[in-house]
């Protein structure tokens, strides 16, 4: 097996010394996550993808996060495997809860009170949101969750958490009072719902979703690339394994 990265993230590095201790005989090429921003560039490099495609046969396998339709075209043209870890469900899971335990370390050691005295609002209650809420409330945290599903919100009632639709948030009406830690993970405007720009006195916002969601509010903490920065180890272990379980389901 031969194994070649680009970038230079922890992850990537973590991924291909696990990986260099299998015995499969293929070449794999190992893109960053994400793996471009501009569908023209690998992340953090000047390297064009579509350069990562020179020499790749019928024996390479080509792993990366939100591939373009284009590169992935041309890799099966090429007769090249391709892992997309955008469309791999336990990856995705397995990253989400990462990035939740990334959310949780930054609170536990940027804020001065414990979770069980913080009331914590969770904007989302997809992947990431779901395993923030759990966490934060193992450790006594009040969590209120904004979801626009409302059998999301009737599940959670039952369980005795608080739920507001987040049509609210989005239409401008959210009621924001008794939140100390608004936490976004959906990726949708939220601007609205800050006045002239300013967050309410006594609320941290932290942004852990892609994309431009506050445009023109200051005082937001974007946490961007959490695995990464954070738990690189952790983050290159769960690359590993969705590339292993790859290997083995493909011929």
């Amino acid at each position: 097996m031969s194994i070649e990265t680009y970038g230079t993230g922890k992850r990537l590095r973590c991924a291909a010394r696990l990986l260099s201790k299998l015995s499969f005989g293929e070449r794999l090429i190992l893109l960053p996550v994400p793996t471009t921003r501009d569908k023209k560039y690998i992340t953090d490099t000047d390297i064009p993808i579509e350069d990562t495609l020179s020499g790749v046969g019928r024996d390479s396998v080509i792993v990366g996060y939100g591939l373009p339709d284009g590169y992935s075209r041309l890799a099966a043209k090429c007769d090249a495997r391709v892992l997309d870890l955008s469309c791999d469900e336990k990856y995705l899971y397995d990253n989400a809860r990462i990035t939740a335990c990334g959310a949780l370390g930054y609170i536990l050691t940027t804020d001065s009170r414990a979770p069980e005295d913080l009331s914590f609002g969770i904007v989302g209650y997809g992947r990431i949101g779901a395993s923030l809420a759990r966490m934060l409330l193992f450790l006594g945290g009040r969590v209120r969750v904004y979801t626009s599903r409302t059998l999301t919100r009737l599940e959670l009632g039952e369980c005795g958490m608080e739920t507001s639709p987040s049509s609210d948030i989005y239409t401008g009406k959210a009621d924001f009072h008794g939140i100390d830690i608004l936490i976004n993970t959906a990726p949708k405007d939220m601007s609205v719902c800050f006045a002239d720009g300013k967050i309410p006195a006594g609320v941290r916002v932290i942004e852990l979703a892609s994309g431009k969601n506050f445009e023109g509010v200051s005082g937001v903490e974007p946490l961007a690339a959490l695995p990464e920065k954070m738990y690189p180890e952790s983050a290159g272990k769960t690359y590993f394994d969705a590339v292993a379980r790859f290997l083995k389901s493909t011929p």
